[in-house]
């Protein structure tokens, strides 16, 4: 990487602060900050610095019968450029799970990429609850029956038959997607029991996957008492 990349990327980190929250998921109840917001702000502070990038798509998995609507997994390459020539391919790698919303399920997942590139590089401040907020339906990712809108948290998890390490990742992925959308310890604690078999299941084949999500529950629990002081 050319110094005047590592200046480029440092000097947009200084620029772009605090986003904060101004858009609000009302299925999830939570606010979070917009890809419009990342556009308007991130990435044109970015340009302004020289700063550009391209994601491809390298892997692409549909899976209809996970969810609500399905689900497609993609991994796409990052590929990261400067004017004053320097062109970064394979500069990160990013797996996102994305529900499948008709026409536009392509557009919004590399929106969310976009996104999640943004928030990564340039250390992007915004207070979300987890960093995978956004204005997608957690509804739509569920696996088993559909929690009540009243209460946002997935009520049971159906661990895979043979688990795979795919599996395991798609396992690791709702409870690290639907952690975060908890808002009281009971509903902590009602999540944990639903799916203790998915936990299990991690706890034996994943050992790592599973400290992952042990952590993501303290975390959201310290966040919880701290919302309510």
């Amino acid at each position: 990487m050319k110094p005047e990349t590592i200046k480029a990327i440092i000097e947009t980190r200084t620029k772009v602060g605090n986003l904060g929250k101004a858009a609000f998921n009302p299925h999830g109840r939570y606010k979070y900050v917009s890809i419009d917001t990342y556009y308007e702000k991130v990435a044109a502070a970015a340009a302004a610095n020289g700063l550009a990038w391209v994601a491809n798509e390298i892997k692409f998995d549909l899976l209809p019968d996970v969810g609500k609507t399905g689900i497609i997994r993609a991994t796409y390459s990052m590929t990261l450029m400067h004017s004053s020539g320097d062109c970064l391919q394979h500069f990160s790698t990013i797996t996102i799970v994305h529900p499948i919303q008709g026409a536009q399920t392509v557009g919004s997942a590399m929106s969310y990429v976009d996104k999640v590139f943004m928030r990564q590089l340039f250390s992007v401040a915004t207070g979300e609850a987890g960093a995978d907020a956004d204005e997608t339906n957690p509804e739509d990712l569920m696996l088993g029956e559909k929690a009540p809108r009243e209460n946002p948290v997935l009520k049971e998890v159906i661990a895979p038959k043979g688990p795979g390490e795919e599996d395991l990742k798609q396992l690791e992925d709702v409870f690290v997607t639907f952690v975060p959308t908890a808002e009281t310890e009971n509903d902590l604690k009602q999540f944990w029991s639903d799916n203790i078999k998915g936990l299990d299941l991690l706890k034996i084949h994943a050992p790592e996957k599973h400290k992952r999500i042990i952590a993501a529950f303290s975390e959201r629990k310290a966040q919880i008492k701290k919302e309510n002081v």
